[in-house]
C-alpha cells in the first residue's frame, strides 16, 4: 500500500511539472481582467474533468491497458534481471535528460507568445477558463502516461471502490499541488510578483522540470543498483 502511494504520488507531480502548458496558462490567466474568477474556474475545470477521466479510465482499465499494451512494451513481462536493465537505461536517460534540457533551454532564441495569448485571453470570464482547462485534460488525457500507469497500478491492487477512489483523488491532488501553490502565492503576493511573474514562472518551471527529470533518473538507477547488489528492489513492485 505504502509502495503504491509512492508510486502514485511521483507519477502524479511528474505528470503535472513536465507537462508544462497548463502551469504557463495559469499564469497567464492571473494577467486577465478579473485574474482571481478566471484562474480559479481554470484549475476547476482542469482538476474535475482530469478526475472524471481518471474515474472513467478505472472503470474501464482492461480495454485502457490493452489499447496502451498496443504501443507501449509490456516491462512486467520481463524477468527481473532484463527488466532492472531496462530500469537503469531509463533512469541514465533521464538523468543525462536534466543537465541537456537544461543547457538547450538557455540557448533557446525562440520568441516568446505570452504577449500575443495575454491579449486574446485579457477578457476571458470563469466560464470560458472552466471550459478551456476541461478541454485540456480531456485532450491530454489518452496520452498522459504517468496518469495511465498509476490506473492499472491502482486497479491491479484490488482495492475495490472505496480503496481506487481513494487513490485515484491522491493522485489528482498531488497533481493539482503545484497549481494550488502557484495560485495560493499570486492571492497573496500578486501586487508583489505580478509585474515579473512571467520571467519567475519560466525559471522556475525550468528549475523544476530539471530537478524532476534527473531526480526521477536518479531514483531509478538507485533501484536498479540496489537490486543488483542485494537482489531486492528499494520498492517491493516495479516501479515502470
Amino acid at each position: 500500500m505504502t509502495d503504491l502511494a509512492w508510486f502514485v504520488s511521483g507519477a502524479a507531480l511528474f505528470d503535472s511539472v513536465s507537462t508544462t502548458q497548463q502551469i504557463i496558462i495559469l499564469i497567464l490567466l492571473f494577467s486577465t481582467n478579473k485574474p482571481l474568477p478566471a484562474s480559479l474556474g481554470f484549475l476547476v475545470g482542469l482538476s474535475g474533468a482530469y478526475l472524471l477521466c481518471g474515474a472513467l479510465g478505472l472503470a474501464f482499465v482492461a480495454p485502457m491497458m490493452a489499447l496502451v499494451a498496443v504501443f507501449f512494451p509490456n516491462l512486467n513481462a520481463l524477468p527481473d534481471a532484463a527488466y532492472y536493465q531496462a530500469q537503469g537505461l531509463t533512469g541514465a536517460v533521464l538523468l543525462a535528460a536534466g543537465p541537456l534540457w537544461w543547457w538547450w533551454q538557455s540557448r533557446s532564441r525562440k520568441p516568446s507568445l505570452e504577449n500575443q495569448l495575454i491579449s486574446r485571453l485579457k477578457g476571458i470570464n470563469f466560464g470560458g477558463t472552466l471550459a478551456l482547462g476541461a478541454f485540456l485534460s480531456v485532450t491530454s488525457f489518452p496520452f498522459a502516461l504517468p496518469y495511465v500507469a498509476s490506473i492499472g497500478k491502482i486497479a491491479a491492487a484490488s482495492l475495490g471502490a472505496t480503496g481506487g477512489a481513494g487513490f485515484l483523488l491522491l493522485y489528482n491532488l498531488v497533481y493539482a499541488l503545484p497549481m494550488l501553490v502557484l495560485f495560493g502565492v499570486f492571492v497573496v503576493l500578486r501586487d508583489a510578483v505580478l509585474p515579473r511573474l512571467h520571467l519567475h514562472v519560466q525559471r522556475l518551471n525550468l528549475l523544476i522540470t530539471v530537478l524532476l527529470l534527473s531526480g526521477m533518473g536518479a531514483f531509478l538507477l538507485m533501484d536498479c543498483w540496489f537490486f543488483s547488489f542485494t537482489g531486492k528492489a528499494l520498492l517491493t513492485s516495479r516501479f515502470l
